[in-house]
Parts: C-alpha cells; structure tokens; sequence
C-alpha cells in the first residue's frame, strides 16, 4: 500500500456521518513558516490551531437552539449572582450568617439571589440531559469552580491586597482547596485523554501502523487541552478579580472597579468555553462511551468478572461430583426442589405438601449425575451475611 492509498476516509466509515474532519481543515498563515528555527515549534502550535478551529466550526454547525439558550441563562444567572448593590457598597459587616442572608439585605438583593440561585439549578439541569456522556464530570467542573471561589475567598480574608504581601501563615486552607482542585482537574484530563486511547483501540484498530497513526492524529486532544487549560485559566481570573473586588470594605468608592469588570468578562467567558470542555470529548467518543482512566475501567472489568464468577458458583452444585442440581432457596431461606410426582414438577419447599398435587415433598435430593442422596440443604451454596 502506498503513501496515497492512506487517507482519512477510507479508515472508518463512521466518520463518513461529520460534515468535516481535522485532516480537511488548513491554515490562512502558519507559525512554522514564519522562520526556520520556529520550524519545530511552529508545527506543534500549527496542529493545536487546527484543532481549534476544526473544534471551533463543528461547535457553531451542531450547538443547537438548547446549548445557546442554556448559555444565555447561564451568562444571566452569573451577572444577578455578580452585580449587587449589597456588592457594591459592601453590607452591613456587623451580621453574618443566617442573619445576614434574609435581615441585612434589601429586598430587590434578596429577589436577585434566589433568581441565581435558581438559573443555576436549571443551568446544571440542562448541562445533565445535553451531555450524558460527561455528566459526573461537567458537575465536578462546576464545582471546582466555585471551590477556586472560595479559595479566592480564604486568600483575601486576611489579606485584601492578595498576591501582594502575603505571609505562608496566610495561605493554609486556600492552598489546601487550590491542591485539591489541581488533583481532581488532572484527574479529569486524564481520564478523557486515556478514554480517547481506548476508544482508537477498540473502534478504530487496523494492521496497518500508518492508518493508526492517522485516526490517533483525527483524534488529537491537544487543541481541547489547550482549550481546557484557558478554562482554569479563566477560572482563576474570574474567581480572583471577584474577590479582589470585595474585599475591599466599599469597593464602589475605591479604585477597583476594573476587577469587578474584569471578574464579569471572564465570568462570562467561562460558560461557552465550560461548554466546549465537555462537548468536544462527547461528540469525538459518542453518547454510548463512560469516560474513565484506564485503571478505573480495569478495576471495573474485574469486578465485574468476579461478579460473574460468584453468581456462577452459587449456582446449586452435588456437593460430591459437582454436577449443576434443580434445587433452589426460597425468599425464606428454605430448600425447594421439583415435585417427583408425575405429570406435576412444581418447585415446592421440602418437608412441606407440595403447591401443585399436595403430595408431601421429601427434605432429601438425589444427584442425578452420582446418584448420591443428601439432604436438600447440602446442594445449597454457602452464603454470606452481607
């Protein structure tokens, strides 16, 4: 086979479904011909931008009318929840707590944070029926969101000019959240890249090394890394400049009213690019993949192999020669084997008349492969109390 006789459509029909794939996007300029020392490096940033835009077009083709809308009140959700008056001129200090949440603010601050409250709630909704395959992991995102948040939070607690002057006493309990995060997002980026490996492997395998270099390359995750590495990013922001705002005693009468503006514009932001972060695995590995590392899905395959084999061996066995026995536990506990009776062969507790014919039914079996006669309950597996 020849270099020309590899090509992208000819490797899996099940792509014939997309309108486009990578290998048919190109650039307008490219990095790696701007100079010749940037040969190797441009190539890299070459491929992550076409990624990119390949990502970026198939988006705005299949985000339908439900991801827009779903953004929208997100987007709205974001700013009742950002811009206050209570926020602006800082509350009343003095109370905290529940005390804080329903005496010391006003009315129309009160009516803007249930409203949030509430668009979030449907926010996530949407999120868990548009994306089945990444619902566990979108929910997670959304939650090391707000996790960074309060991190932010514990920074400027004891020092509102954070970064500047910090002290290591300082820095405990956000550190702590920041780590945390850190080690479940990479988590995540693992699990979706090893998913990915898994799925070339199963759905995509060929003999030939060259055409499995292709579909690993038509299935590249290094543009949505770096799509998911602005998403922390923006986080990080988003979440700091918020926090830089408040905690500043009135911040309307200060000098940080770009934090605020930029805590908006990151914010809103972070929703399109949240968006594109658990879409783009979903659609690459379709809606019947689970998203896990590869020692996830490993341990789960063993398990599910000794389940096997435990629902196997507890199958009722001659305790003798091991033969497979027709004789079976109750709900109650008790033995119950087939009726002897002619023509009647209803499975009835032994020692008890049968529910069939009425005929007392014997406490002892007969093998049929040894011929060895035991009482009922010797043909019964062990079982554990839990």
């Amino acid at each position: 086979m020849s270099d020309t006789d590899i090509t992208p459509n000819l490797v899996d029909e099940a792509h014939d479904e997309m309108p486009f794939r990578l290998s048919d996007i190109t650039l307008k300029n490219s990095v790696a011909d701007l100079h010749p020392a940037l040969k190797g490096v441009g190539l890299k940033i070459d491929n992550i931008r076409r990624e990119i835009k390949f990502q970026a077009k198939l988006a705005l083709l299949e985000w339908d009318r439900r991801h827009w809308i779903a953004l929208s009140l997100g987007a709205i959700a974001f700013l009742f929840g950002a811009i206050s008056v209570e926020v602006f001129d800082g509350g009343d200090a003095t109370v905290s707590g529940i005390d804080g949440m329903t005496g010391a603010i006003g009315g129309f601050a009160y009516f803007q944070m249930l409203v949030s409250a509430i668009l979030w709630v449907w926010f996530a909704v949407q999120v868990w029926n548009l994306f089945p395959v990444m619902r566990s992991h979108a929910i997670t995102l959304l939650v090391m969101w707000n996790a960074l948040f309060l991190a932010q939070i514990m920074f400027h607690v004891d020092n509102n000019q954070f970064p500047l002057g910090i002290e290591l006493s300082q820095l405990m309990w956000g550190t702590l959240i920041v780590l945390t995060v850190l080690f479940l997002l990479s988590f995540f980026w693992k699990a979706v890249m090893e998913t990915r490996d898994m799925h070339v492997e199963a759905y995509h395998v060929h003999e030939d090394v060259r055409v499995m270099k292709v579909e690993m390359a038509e299935h590249s995750l290094a543009g949505w890394t770096m799509i998911f590495v602005t998403w922390l990013l923006l986080v990080i922001i988003s979440t700091w400049s918020g926090a830089h705002y408040v905690s500043e005693r009135i911040a309307r009468d200060g000098d940080r009213n770009i934090f605020l503006f930029i805590h908006l514009i990151s914010g809103i932001l972070i929703l399109p690019v949240y968006f594109w972060v658990i879409w783009f695995p979903q659609r690459m590995l379709g809606e019947d993949t689970r998203v896990q590392t590869k020692a996830a899905f490993t341990a789960s395959a063993e398990l599910s192999s000794s389940g096997d084999k435990m629902m196997e061996k507890k199958n009722s066995i001659c305790p003798e020669c091991e033969t497979d026995v027709d004789v079976e536990r109750t709900n109650s506990g008790d033995a119950a084997i087939p009726c002897r009776n002619q023509g009647c062969g209803m499975i009835s507790i032994t020692g008890m008349p049968c529910s069939g014919c009425g005929q007392m039914m014997p406490t002892r079996y007969t093998c049929p492969g040894c011929d060895i006669n035991a009482p009922a309950l010797d043909f019964l597996p062990d079982s554990e109390a839990w």
